[in-house]
């Protein structure tokens, strides 16, 4: 079930290269990778953004701004959208320099219903 959705989110987001289904303890719990594309280190790079999460939640918890949503980390070769779906689990949207993070962004909300039902 996640990984027809992360497959349908990379393949319909222009320059996406990867989606990883990944736990707030940063271990994954589904991806998928095109062909050409390492999911190994595309992995090892949201593992570390794991923590990233976790604090970012935390703050916004003791700011009362409400639950955190998402996050865009924007690298020089890359854009990294994290969508929270529970407290425990994100997905996360890696495209490369030339891609479209909009629609990626657009995607993730529009599916993310799907990987929450999943999960639970």
């Amino acid at each position: 079930m996640f990984k027809s959705t992360l497959k349908t989110i990379v393949e319909q987001t222009p320059g996406a290269q990867s989606a990883i289904l990944m736990g707030c303890d940063g271990i994954a719990v589904d991806s998928f990778s095109l062909q050409n594309v390492s999911g190994d280190g595309h992995q090892s790079v949201v593992v570390e953004f794991a923590s990233v999460v976790r604090e970012v939640a935390h703050t916004a918890t003791l700011l009362s701004v409400g639950e955190l949503e998402e996050i865009a980390i924007k690298c020089e070769n890359m854009t990294i959208l994290l969508a929270v779906l529970t407290s425990e689990y994100f997905v996360a949207l890696l495209i490369g320099r030339d891609g479209v993070p909009a629609k990626g962004r657009y995607l993730l909300r529009r599916d993310a219903h799907i990987l929450q039902a999943a999960l639970v």
